[in-house]
């Protein structure tokens, strides 16, 4: 190798290993998922893709200049690797292949960005790049909604605003839908108040966002979305009793808040008609209800392994053009994350998929309760939101939703996997 060569390579190596890459990295690669409804938007889906393709080969490069520093025993949490594996493999038996392979390419390619961020960032940092990305979309998106709804009183059709903010909302940001508004407004909310408990950020801006991550979450006006809101209110209020406990009867009440979270979701699904009547979710509910129910009736032969992944619905391919006849309208998800799963991935892919979000969340939760320090409480209700926000929304399963579950399940895994205990060779 001449030494010119030599030079150049230990130049990419050290600029590939620098913290400020890795924090750019890290901001770039959320603000893209989470931006994935207005990248598309604007340089439509190959211009995403182009977007994504950098992304994973920037991500290979940090992470291979990385290598010789990084502790890998335990940080890789199988249950990730298995629920990936399962949905590469439905590629045989897929209806549509020519829809699946980019699918899991997608999904390959954000569980590994999200797999370096993880790596090559500790939580704080996690924390203010989740920060910084979300306030940009949601600073962006009520920015758009004054220009839609008050300066120039017009939609904007190709971003999907309607331009009520004069009429008190429904408002869409740059998300496409006011429930992924919504989510992605409660996702900053809990990263927002982590930065200002944490002072990771001045203490002007941590409000600001907070106020603009509220004000965005009413502008919604979704049902769903303020059912979701009160689950997470209740999630952060436990949480932080728990945190008050000694240790010595923190087990006991963890077992409790399981057995009373058992009862409740088996009395409130039994009293579901009842509860959605005096919340008046009547129309809403009806329709995502029906779409439930067709879902159901249009599983795969083979209800272990599904149709096939796909992510979001592919409209010409089986079995959605079906649904989407019977139900005289088109549907871009099942609106419910895990009967997606059940739907494309079989019983086998939901039953991983319950195993990936599950561990995700006792580890993040038995981390959180059991380390003094706040900003551990972030991973776990980030994954609480990601969770309860899956009975309502199939984003779970998609660009940002997707990245910060990973993210969380692989903070879980490097603070409570079980392979720290196995003896190291």
């Amino acid at each position: 190798m001449r030494p010119a060569d030599f030079d150049a390579f230990s130049v990419a190596a050290r600029v590939l290993s620098s913290a400020p890459l890795a924090a750019a990295f890290a901001t770039i690669a959320v603000a893209t998922a989470f931006g994935e409804h207005l990248v598309t938007s604007l340089i439509g889906v190959a211009g995403f893709s182009a977007m994504l393709v950098g992304l994973t080969t920037i991500g290979t490069g940090i992470l291979l200049a990385r290598l010789p520093i990084i502790e890998w025993r335990g940080l890789l949490p199988i249950s990730v690797l298995l629920f990936l594996a399962w949905s590469a493999v439905s590629v045989v038996w897929s209806a549509t292949p020519l829809a699946t392979l980019p699918a899991i390419g997608g999904q390959l390619a954000w569980a590994f960005i999200a797999i370096v961020i993880a790596l090559t960032r500790d939580t704080i940092q996690i924390v203010r790049a989740t920060g910084t990305a979300v306030r940009a979309l949601l600073g962006t998106s009520l920015a758009l909604e004054v220009v839609s709804g008050v300066l120039i009183d017009t939609p904007l059709p190709f971003l999907g605003i309607s331009g009520n903010l004069a009429f008190g909302g429904p408002l869409e940001g740059v998300f496409g839908t006011r429930s992924a508004l919504g989510i992605a407004a409660l996702l900053g909310l809990v990263t927002f108040v982590v930065e200002w408990r944490t002072r990771s950020v001045r203490h002007g801006v941590t409000i600001g966002s907070i106020a603009l991550a509220i004000g965005l979450i009413l502008g919604t006006r979704s049902p769903s979305v303020a059912l979701l809101a009160a689950a997470l209110g209740i999630a952060t209020a436990v949480l932080y009793v728990f945190r008050q406990l000694r240790p010595e009867l923190r087990r006991t009440w963890q077992f409790v808040l399981l057995t009373v979270l058992a009862l409740v979701g088996l009395v409130g699904y039994l009293l579901r008609s009842e509860v959605f009547r005096v919340l008046g979710l009547g129309l809403e509910i009806e329709q995502r209800y029906a779409l439930w129910q067709e879902t159901l009736r249009r599983l795969a032969p083979s209800e272990l392994n599904g149709w096939g992944w796909t992510g979001g619905w592919v409209s010409d391919a089986v079995p959605y053009r079906f649904i989407d006849a019977s139900l005289g309208r088109t549907n871009d998800s099942a609106l419910n994350a895990y009967l997606d799963v059940y739907l494309q991935l079989g019983l086998i892919g939901l039953a991983l998929f319950l195993l990936l979000g599950g561990l995700a969340l006792v580890r993040t939760w038995l981390i959180a309760t059991n380390r003094r320090s706040v900003v551990h409480v972030w991973a776990a209700l980030i994954v609480v939101t990601l969770l309860a926000s899956g009975a309502a929304e199939s984003s779970l399963l998609l660009s940002g939703g997707w990245l910060l579950l990973v993210v969380c399940a692989v903070i879980g895994a490097g603070g409570l996997s079980w392979r720290h205990k196995l003896p190291e060779r």
